[in-house]
């Protein structure tokens, strides 16, 4: 790339030009300049544009694609249909720019302004949002999938949910994910768009958000070697962390299974109206479920030991706890936090 040829700058020129932006001693002839290149359909893949003052030029269906836009002033802009993948438009201010169906992969918005801008149906897959300013912005059915957020300003976003991080279905379901490379970024990540969707109260959205804060959460204490991870673990098999109520069901039926199995290994029970009684697996299963719900009817009992009898105690405990998690869980998940 050609460098600014002003005495000792160390700038590199910009597109179709000998200096960079801060020493072109007439923008506004270079604007209308480029303006006509752009109108000739001449495409500006791989141009340097850094701080270029291109505000409210009409730059719809342009090849923007690797483009150095790095602090270049694109407010009130038109870029519709523009594709600008992988381009680097760190700090660029593209307030109230009109970004319907643009192309955005991979490009790098780290910082930039895009308050009040307009994302219709914008592909913003794998691209850069840390600290990006995103007030107002209308993110329509954009795509967000595998992109980078942190410290990233969604407050007053515009149509932003779940649905915009959807990335490509599989044949059995759909992933819904930002890019988890940094699980303590990530963490703080999910952690806003948390607060966002409460505050819109968008629950469900919310609650998917919060799993999967508590999950990059649970990745940190695992990387760390902390005994803090065996709980998390446990709380995510069992409930996802007061997320997914179906798993409680599926939990305590391996439980029930479980238990009903050691009674009858362990042949700890009995009839209690006849210990000649030869039990059965579903009299196992059977005795397992009622004191697992703790209904107790009395019409099986454990053996007089202290084995079978803390076994007992042990499912019946378990029981409650599961019973009063599912309670909370769907409280949680189903009704206004």
């Amino acid at each position: 790339m050609q460098s600014c040829k002003f005495q000792n700058c160390k700038n590199h020129a910009v597109f179709n030009s000998e200096f960079c932006w801060n020493h072109i001693k007439d923008t506004d002839a270079y604007r209308k300049k480029l303006e006509a290149m752009v109108k000739e359909n001449t495409s500006l893949k791989g141009a340097n544009l850094a701080r270029v003052n291109l505000s409210t030029l009409d730059l719809a269906r342009v090849d923007l694609s690797e483009a150095n836009l790095s602090r270049a002033n694109l407010s009130d802009s038109n870029l519709f249909d523009a594709n600008l993948r992988n381009a680097e438009l760190l700090g660029a201010d593209l307030t109230n720019s009109d970004l319907t169906s643009s192309s955005l992969c991979g490009s790098d918005l780290t910082r930039a302004c895009l308050r009040g801008a307009r994302l219709w149906h914008a592909d913003l897959e794998n691209s850069n949002l840390i600290e990006a300013n995103l007030d107002y912005c209308d993110l329509w059915n954009a795509r967000l999938p595998n992109t980078r957020f942190w410290r990233t300003n969604l407050s007053h976003a515009i149509s932003l949910s779940k649905k915009n991080f959807r990335c490509k279905a599989s044949k059995f379901s759909d992933t819904y994910k930002i890019n988890e490379k940094g699980a303590l970024s990530s963490e703080d990540a999910y952690r806003d768009l948390k607060k966002y969707f409460l505050a819109n109260g968008r629950y469900n959205d919310a609650s998917w958000a919060a799993f999967k804060e508590k999950t990059m959460e649970r990745m940190l204490l695992k990387k760390k070697k902390s005994i803090a991870y065996i709980p998390s673990a446990i709380m995510n098999f069992l409930c996802g962390y007061g997320e997914k109520p179906q798993r409680i069901i599926f939990s305590s039926f391996l439980m029930i299974v479980f238990y009903a199995a050691m009674y009858a290994v362990l042949n700890a029970i009995t009839y209690a109206q006849s210990a000649a009684y030869i039990m059965s697996k579903s009299d196992y299963i059977y005795y397992s479920v009622i004191t697992f719900t703790t209904v107790g009817y009395g019409d099986f009992i454990p053996k007089s030991s202290i084995l079978f009898r803390s076994l007992a105690a042990s499912e019946a405990f378990i029981g409650t706890f599961m019973i009063g998690l599912f309670i909370f869980t769907l409280a949680r998940k189903y009704s206004a936090r």
